[in-house]
């Protein structure tokens, strides 16, 4: 992430590194949802970033048609 030209750094948390077996989890979970919940957890999800400032707080929620 870069605020006016600038990269900014979040902290790394020790061990916590997702692996293929996250993917996995998150791919079954995502194709075990229907659409609207989907739009949930990219609610969810962005809402989680914006608090732990990974994102910029006017970060608009995107619905796409695809997204793994």
């Amino acid at each position: 992430m870069t605020v006016k030209g600038k990269a900014i750094r979040t902290p790394r948390v020790p061990g916590r590194q997702p692996g293929p077996e996250h993917f996995d989890e998150v791919a079954r979970v995502w194709g075990a949802v229907d659409d609207d919940g989907r739009k949930v957890i990219l609610f969810v999800s962005r809402q989680l970033a914006r608090e732990q400032g990974i994102v910029p707080a006017d970060t608009p929620l995107i619905i796409t048609n695809r997204v793994l």
